[in-house]
């Protein structure tokens, strides 16, 4: 996200990873119980949920981005590297 300059992005899933830290913290430190189990689970599905995202969701993102910023679409091309993308969408006038 931050390579991508997602930068508020990156600012929401750092505070969401701070703040199941927190949850855990306060987990650890309370009495073994049918709640502390499910409480375990729930991070355990949060974090997954955390990792898997930007992977499904990634690209959508930072079209958006891109968009909010003044980019607009030129084209679509298919091509190993980024620059033999743009070659292929801009043709010299």
């Amino acid at each position: 996200m931050l390579l991508k300059r997602l930068w508020g992005m990156a600012l929401l899933w750092f505070g969401i990873y701070v703040a199941l830290g927190v949850v855990r913290t306060v987990a650890d430190s309370a009495e073994e119980s049918g709640a502390q189990a499910l409480v375990y689970l729930m991070l355990f599905a949060a974090y997954v949920a955390l990792k898997l995202l930007p992977g499904f969701k990634g690209n959508q993102w930072r079209e958006a981005n891109l968009a909010k910023r003044g980019y607009e679409l030129a084209g679509e091309a298919r091509s190993a590297t980024p620059d033999a993308a743009v070659a292929q969408v801009v043709k010299p006038a």
